[in-house]
């Protein structure tokens, strides 16, 4: 679903100005995600309590996320260009690192 914005939001040679292009994607990606962590969340405490979890702790919750997974996007354009920098600007093991490290990361999260 979110494929070409994870691609376009790693790849390193793309310039910041470019990524400004992104943000409707960014913000909506955000807000899809964040959505299904609170479920999950309410899911959890519901298991072990009985109850979902109140209305002001989801608001608060649902803002923390959104903003963490907003400037999430940013940082980890800048930790891509830094893995790049570090392969002295060699595609192809940039690539294989990000695939490792963010894929299996996005899956395990």
């Amino acid at each position: 679903m979110f494929t070409q914005l994870y691609l376009t939001t790693t790849n390193p040679e793309l310039p910041l100005s470019e990524l400004s292009r992104y943000s409707g994607d960014i913000f909506l990606s955000a807000v899809f995600h964040t959505l299904v962590y609170a479920a999950f969340a309410n899911v959890v405490w519901f298991i072990f309590t009985g109850t979902i979890l109140s209305s002001q702790i989801n608001q608060r919750l649902i803002s923390f996320l959104i903003v963490v997974m907003a400037f999430g996007y940013l940082a980890r354009f800048y930790h891509v260009k830094e893995i790049y920098q570090a392969y002295d600007k060699n595609m192809d093991l940039t690539r294989v690192h990000l695939d490792k490290l963010y894929i299996g990361w996005i899956f395990i999260g």
